[in-house]
């Protein structure tokens, strides 16, 4: 049997509400508790109406804003980073670059040494 199957057991813990809270306490508080319920029952409706919105405008923003794809090759699209052939293939080029520059420079300028120079610093000895 539950706490509130008998019209008596319910008589008696509102008797026990009004001695504790006193009369003129009750109806506010249970005024109150329902403006806090139905605040609370709207909140979660728009929360559940907006999120469908949101999902579907935030789906149009990308398909809109994604330009066309060419094909990638599949190390490409997991790591968005080139392979290592394409790679290969740019340090080559730069390397070819590099040679013939230093080809096309007098014997005075330059003189093949790839790295830069040094700087002398003024420090006492």
């Amino acid at each position: 049997m539950g706490l509130f199957d008998s019209p008596w057991h319910i008589l008696i813990v509102l008797l026990v509400l009004v001695l504790l809270f006193g009369s003129a306490k009750l109806p506010k508080a249970a005024k109150s508790m329902g403006e806090a319920m139905r605040i609370f029952k709207k909140e979660a409706q728009k929360l559940h109406d907006d999120e469908p919105q949101q999902t579907a405008q935030a789906q149009v923003t990308t398909q809109q804003a994604a330009p066309p794809q060419q094909a990638v090759p599949p190390q490409q699209i997991v790591t968005g980073q080139p392979t290592a052939q394409e790679q290969m293939a740019t340090l080559k080029q730069q390397m070819d670059a590099l040679q013939q520059q230093d080809a096309s420079q007098p014997e005075g300028q330059g003189g093949g040494s790839a790295a830069p120079p040094t700087q002398a610093t003024n420090q006492p000895s």
